[in-house]
């Protein structure tokens, strides 16, 4: 890990960058500073995977429930959320508009995952498909008082660039590493965690983490859960395997080959994936649709990367889990971490690599206390045969069984103004108008001596009036019709 100053330094750079480069083009594309609808939410999500998309979709649910709207959607991709997923938001949200921002770093190219190629792509999108002018239209013509953002770095940063009077409020996942002092520790003072946070929130913005954890001010990770199978269900012979970098899940194929396996992967990447595992016999390759969790809840168990919203669903239902994580994902070495620590029938390989993640001996022993286990996916697979995970499945739900109720409680305050809030815009109104009679006042003394000699008898007349206000208007016309007329 870099020192602490040198990561500053790095960040500091990075946030004059982007100013450097936002703010002119801001500019250039017509931004001004504007006064905020006050009930006007725009809500962006990014599309790397569907884990943002399908929490973006609950939580919108809940929040139209309670009497928000949100007139506009902004997608980074469009074209990466399948079309099945799209058609259902569109139908659920018929009085929302979904604009593509055409914008987002590509870090899943699903077949592996390199930091260098991260940076070179956020390099060359933000260069080659810049989002503000778009972002800058959407602002002018929508003017926000918030910004819900589902982890969607494009507008959050041209807000914090421009200090725009839209308050962000991002829901992610990534919250709960931010939030956690214990595995999550370390993974937060890394420089590109800072970096995300930076970007997706930054200073004046507000993190509501989306965790299996139990937090303070968290929401329970957005999941999508069937009913949990009675104890005497019969399941059937086959494992599901799912993974946002599928080149990982690779060992499946030569060290279960006597075990079927569903492997379902993303629309774009279905022709690939079916090539290049036609020659294994016990590997299926599926797309993924909106029934994955209904074959979840028949399978035998999971394998799959450390995400949260897959592997905690499969935890929620009592199956026993296998991980494989991509190297360099930092997000995804905190969750298989988190995940060995809290749950039983979870396991990892034993090699040197995951090793060194979970901080383990050379046997493969994990720290006092952890639940899961470092073994190899085969003998995961016999190891579980038959375990019974009902209870801890039970204890996980009891936690998700509030998701709605606290994504009510924790984000409809925040999307609304509070009463400090209110108080202090009626003080600036109120203000405003005093500041605006002054005015007028010191208008009409310039008015009194021209309507004093061309009408007294009208002065006293007025003069007798109740209402001030009437007063001054009818001076005005006065005034006003002495100087139309000639001398």
């Amino acid at each position: 890990m870099l020192p602490d100053f040198l990561t500053r330094l790095l960040l500091a750079l990075m946030a004059l960058v982007m100013r450097l480069y936002v703010y002119p083009t801001a500019k250039l594309a017509g931004y001004q500073k504007f006064e905020p609808e006050r009930d006007s939410i725009l809500v962006t999500c990014c599309t790397n995977g569907l884990g943002h998309v399908h929490q973006m979709e609950r939580v919108l649910t809940v929040l139209q429930e309670a009497g928000l709207k949100f007139p506009i959607v902004a997608l980074a991709k469009e074209q990466k959320v399948p079309a099945y997923k799209l058609a259902a938001l569109k139908e659920k949200f018929p009085d929302t508009s979904f604009v593509n921002l055409n914008f987002e770093v590509d870090y899943d190219n699903g077949k592996s995952f390199n930091n260098r190629q991260v940076v070179w792509s956020a390099t060359k999108q933000v260069f080659t498909s810049s989002p503000f002018r778009k972002v800058c239209r959407l602002m002018r013509r929508h003017r926000p008082a918030y910004c819900l953002s589902f982890w969607e770095p494009a507008v959050s940063s041209f807000i914090n660039v421009m200090n725009a009077p839209t308050k962000v409020v991002s829901v992610a996942s990534q919250g709960q590493i931010y939030a956690d002092d214990g595995a999550g520790s370390k993974t937060k003072q890394s420089l590109l965690m800072r970096a995300l946070h930076e970007l997706n929130v930054g200073k004046s913005g507000t993190l509501v983490p989306l965790s299996v954890k139990r937090i303070d001010g968290a929401i329970p990770q957005v999941v999508k859960l069937p009913p949990l199978p009675p104890p005497d269900a019969e399941v059937e012979d086959f494992y599901v395997a799912y993974s946002t970098v599928p080149q990982v899940l690779a060992p499946v194929s030569w060290k279960l080959p006597n075990k079927r396996v569903l492997l379902f992967v993303k629309e774009k990447r279905l022709a690939f994936y079916t090539k290049a595992y036609r020659k294994f016999k016990n590997i299926e390759v599926r797309e993924t649709s909106s029934d994955f969790a209904d074959y979840l809840a028949r399978s035998k168990g999971l394998i799959a990367s450390p995400s949260r919203g897959v592997v905690t669903q499969a935890i929620a239902l009592g199956k026993p889990v296998y991980l494989f994580c991509p190297k360099g994902h930092l997000e995804q070495e905190y969750n298989l971490r988190f995940y060995l620590q809290s749950f039983e029938g979870i396991s990892c390989p034993r090699s040197r690599r995951y090793r060194r993640y979970v901080h383990a001996s050379r046997t493969g022993d994990l720290e006092e206390g952890w639940k899961g286990r470092m073994q190899t996916v085969a003998e995961w697979a016999n190891a579980t045969e038959g375990v019974d995970l009902r209870e801890q499945a039970l204890a996980l739900r009891e936690w998700l069984d509030q998701i709605d109720t606290l994504i009510a409680a924790r984000l409809v305050p925040l999307l609304q103004p509070s009463s400090e809030e209110l108080a202090r815009e009626a003080e600036r109104i109120a203000a405003e108008e005093e500041e605006e009679r002054r005015e007028l006042a010191a208008a009409v003394k310039t008015t009194d001596v021209d309507v004093e000699e061309g009408d007294p008898e009208l002065v006293q007349e007025l003069a007798q009036e109740e209402d001030p206000d009437e007063v001054e208007e009818e001076l005005e016309e006065v005034a006003a019709e002495q100087q139309e007329s000639p001398p």
